[in-house]
């Protein structure tokens, strides 16, 4: 609107013109409009008198003071406006990069500058890295590094001050980096602000505004800036904040689940304990041991005697199974083993396996239940040997050299349970001569035991009585098995069945005698029941060793020595030919030789024996009683036959 068109105006009056200035701020007009008014005033045609042209004058001055002070009041508004919005932000949850990135956004539309940046100094090494653009072209700008006291940035970071420059590249204040400088020049860069972002007096990086023109920045624009770089320092003391609450509260986090850990192993190791106790007070088993233990700690338990024997095992569902805990540790799995022992003895190993990891507690939790193991097992063993103790005095009593009250000797049987002489029952005599006797009691024990048989001792021998009819198989198995056991060749007479206290009593004789025959024998390691002997096990039950090798020696000696040297086979010739009836074809067809080898065997122990008295009566006993002696002590057989035995020295016989 102009003078020409107002009707006060067209008067020409003062007031009709200071009418139209009034609406023109009203209006919030811009000031060039003012300034149309202040042309229209010179035009004679229009302007009133001189004395109204100066009234005018003055309001038309104070009209443009009071647009000023309105774009003031608008830009300081908009410029609060900014600031609490950015306060605001402080108070979300956004993250960091991206309130600083609104910071930047801000300012650049707040000095309505080409760009806006802001680096943030590296603590390792005191540069200052971009991190944040707004307005930016190139790449480069985005990933620039300041050092200290070079360009706009590491002054400001340097001092701690504001720094304008209203050419970057001319500035002869400016130490610039060749790297920095060119990415400034690729972005077209001139004018350039930067204002530290400050905490306290540490300074954390800096703000900077920058232009693509010559341009001044005023103090307005500065402390603008500084403002919104305070803004920059209050998110970045939030985010140091924030990451300070979020690793206390991870640590708290971890800190309560150790705590909350240890509540439950201490839980976990009172309800072992208050569970562990009473299996020792009541003598539970090792397979109700094994079971509460793999419950209270959710896994596998193996119990393993000193001898890697299996005593007890149990797993709850999803553990590994006992067998993969003996074989190896399953995959995934960790496998403890943990001395079961009493003082300096070892009673053996317990094994515990878990798809998981163990806690001390749990480790302490399995060390107080080896302890309950190692008071179970020396219970177990202090019971077993008071039984032994009693079923020993019940074979000793059985067998000692006047017979017992057998009614009192039935009640002790009935009460002790530990056999029944209703089956038939074998009785084995025992020795070893290298072994300790209570290593070989100890072997006597678990070799019956496995058979539901008892174990004594009698004039220094073992005596075990075990149900079963065959009593040279058991006399054999027993030999191998102590054998075994201790290492040492064991000897073993038996005598058998029978199936009352009474017989199993007159068992025993027949058994020490088989024993005593084996030693006379010289066949000391070895088992068998007295049948197995002959009628010589009657007639020699006295004989020792050496009475039984002298008798051997006197009757075969020159035959057996003749055979070693020669290769030949005269005593088994001599066997054949006894118990053949004397009867040369007869050797030969069970020999498979001819019947003239035969001759010249028969002329050659002529010539070795010096006579033919063992052809007689009298002699053919005696040689056949060495003969089978010579059978009975285990003597090796003769030597292998030459390839032609009849080629031996000697007259021919047809």
């Amino acid at each position: 609107m102009s003078l020409t068109t107002d009707a006060s105006s067209r008067a020409g009056t003062p007031a009709g013109v200071l009418a139209h200035v009034l609406r023109l701020l009203a209006e919030e007009a811009p000031a060039d409009q003012l300034d149309v008014v202040a042309a229209q005033l010179r035009d004679p045609a229009v302007a009133p008198d001189e004395r109204g042209v100066a009234l005018l004058g003055r309001a038309l001055a104070d009209a443009r003071r009071v647009r000023t002070l309105l774009d003031q009041r608008a830009r300081r508004e908009r410029e609060m406006r900014v600031l609490v919005e950015t306060a605001r932000d402080l108070t979300s949850l956004r993250g960091t990069d991206e309130l600083l990135r609104a910071i930047a956004d801000r300012a650049r539309q707040l000095l309505a500058g080409d760009s806006t940046y802001i680096a943030l100094v590296e603590p390792a090494t005191g540069d200052a890295v971009m991190r944040v653009t707004s307005g930016t072209r190139t790449p480069a700008i985005e990933t620039v590094r300041q050092r200290p006291g070079l360009g706009v940035g590491g002054y400001v970071i340097q001092t701690g001050q504001p720094l304008a420059t209203t050419d970057y590249r001319r500035d002869a204040r400016l130490r610039r980096d060749p790297a920095v400088a060119a990415a400034v020049a690729d972005e077209g860069f001139v004018s350039m602000v930067g204002v530290p972002i400050k905490l306290g007096t540490a300074v954390l990086g800096a703000l900077f505004a920058a232009t693509r023109r010559r341009h001044t920045f005023g103090q307005g624009e500065i402390a603008l800036l500084s403002s919104l770089a305070g803004h920059a320092a209050v998110v970045l003391e939030n985010a140091r904040l924030y990451e300070r609450v979020q690793e206390a509260s991870h640590e708290l986090r971890a800190t309560n689940a150790r705590l909350r850990a240890q509540g439950e192993a201490l839980q976990r190791a009172g309800r072992a304990h208050e569970r562990l106790m009473p299996m020792a007070l009541h003598r539970v088993g090792l397979l109700e041991f094994a079971d509460t233990v793999a419950r209270i700690l959710d896994g596998t338990v193996v119990v393993l005697s000193g001898d890697g024997r299996v005593l007890g095992q149990a797993a709850v569902p999803g553990a590994p199974p006992p067998l993969a805990v003996l074989t190896g540790p399953p995959p995934g799995a960790v496998v403890r083993a943990v001395p079961i022992g009493a003082g300096r003895e070892a009673f053996g190993r317990l094994l515990f396996a878990r798809c998981g990891p163990l806690s001390d507690t749990d480790e302490r939790t399995l060390e107080r239940a080896a302890q309950t193991a190692a008071l179970l097992l020396v219970m177990q063993r202090q019971t077993s040997l008071v039984e032994q103790e009693l079923r020993a005095e019940l074979v000793q009593d059985l067998v000692a050299e006047q017979p017992p009250s057998w009614p009192v000797f039935h009640r002790r049987v009935r009460r002790l349970g530990a056999v029944d002489f209703a089956l038939p029952h074998s009785v084995l005599v025992l020795s070893g001569q290298e072994v300790p006797r209570r290593r070989l009691l100890d072997a006597a024990v678990r070799f019956a035991a496995r058979r539901g048989g008892i174990v004594g001792e009698h004039a220094g021998h073992a005596v075990a009585l075990v149900p079963g009819t065959d009593a040279a198989a058991l006399a054999r198995a027993a030999a191998a098995d102590l054998a075994a056991a201790t290492g040492h060749p064991v000897t073993a007479g038996a005598a058998g069945p029978a199936d009352s206290a009474e017989a199993v009593r007159d068992l025993h004789r027949a058994a020490a005698r088989c024993h005593r025959l084996l030693l006379a024998l010289g066949r000391a390691g070895d088992g068998a029941a007295l049948p197995e002997l002959g009628v010589l096990g009657s007639l020699l039950e006295e004989a020792s060793a050496a009475q039984v090798g002298h008798q051997v020696e006197r009757a075969l000696g020159p035959l057996l020595r003749y055979d070693r040297a020669h290769g030949s086979q005269l005593v088994q010739t001599l066997d054949r030919y006894y118990a053949a009836g004397q009867n040369p074809p007869t050797v030969a067809q069970r020999l498979g030789v001819h019947v003239n080898t035969v001759y010249q065997r028969l002329d050659r122990i002529d010539q070795v024996l010096g006579s033919r008295s063992w052809r007689a009566p009298r002699g053919a006993l005696e040689l056949q009683v060495a003969l089978q002696l010579h059978r009975l002590r285990g003597d090796p057989a003769e030597p292998p036959a030459p390839a032609d035995p009849a080629a031996l020295p000697g007259p021919a016989r047809r």
